[in-house]
């Protein structure tokens, strides 16, 4: 198995005296595609937002390419490798889907240089035009983003997230709300991105990840239950227990 090149130790989260995890402790391997998966109310969503940075945990730490980085501010993390998209759709929906990606990309390279003509960012438009061929939205390039329909904004949202590059790349329930055509799109999409970076994705799709990923975490009451492949955790009793057959 390849080195960990992002690893949770001993994370904990509390919200007054809620305790959301609990002395979670795992790692996630390079070029894997891994679910963190449990029922509602697990602490899927609150381990995400920790180890993208969006919450900080209350104890513990996290390494990513070992060195710690628990306390980086939230804005560090797509410099260092390490790129998100939430189960809300987070685009600029007056934008048109090019602009969407091509500014995305400009925060990544030229963040301070705005008042520079827009057509002279070539190599920002071509890599945005490559990016959107990349997630299948070449042909919706000039369309205005809230034009598009639900999984298109999801595929569009990797597009912008793919535009710094990052080795780690987290999606937060990619294929909510959409319909059985966008899921199946979106799961070909995923397995593709997984081929050239990590891939780590939240949901409560049972049947989704277990036919997409190479390995899974399972928590529950914010404690980590069960990790393995799709088979070791389909045959582990206590996660049969708990979890499967209750979606």
């Amino acid at each position: 198995m390849n080195a960990p090149i992002l690893v949770a130790e001993h994370v904990t989260k509390r919200f007054g005296s809620f305790t959301a995890l609990n002395d979670v402790t795992c790692a996630f391997h390079k070029h894997q595609l891994t679910a963190i998966i449990g029922p509602n109310g697990a602490g899927k969503s609150t381990f995400f937002n920790v180890l993208t940075g969006a919450t900080p945990a209350s104890g513990g730490k996290i390494f990513f390419e070992g060195r710690d980085i628990t306390s980086i501010p939230q804005h560090e993390y797509a410099r260092i490798g390490i790129a998100k998209s939430f189960q809300i759709t987070n685009v600029f929906k007056q934008l048109s889907a090019h602009e969407n990606v091509r500014v995305a990309a400009q925060m990544r390279t030229a963040r301070f240089d705005f008042l520079r003509a827009r057509a002279s960012f070539k190599s920002l438009i071509e890599k945005a035009d490559h990016l959107l061929e990349r997630v299948g939205l070449a042909a919706h390039r000039n369309r205005i983003a809230s034009e598009l329909a639900h999984g298109q904004q999801r595929s569009l949202e990797i597009a912008m997230a793919l535009a710094s590059d990052p080795t780690v790349l987290l999606m937060d329930e990619p294929t909510a709300g959409m319909s059985p055509e966008e899921t199946t799109t979106m799961m070909n999409l995923i397995r593709k991105l997984a081929t050239e970076r990590t891939v780590i994705l939240v949901e409560h799709k049972m049947k989704l990840v277990m036919g997409l990923c190479e390995r899974l975490i399972v928590l529950h009451h914010g404690e980590l239950l069960a990790e393995g492949t799709p088979e070791q955790i389909r045959t582990n009793d206590e996660v049969r227990r708990v979890y499967l057959g209750k979606n």
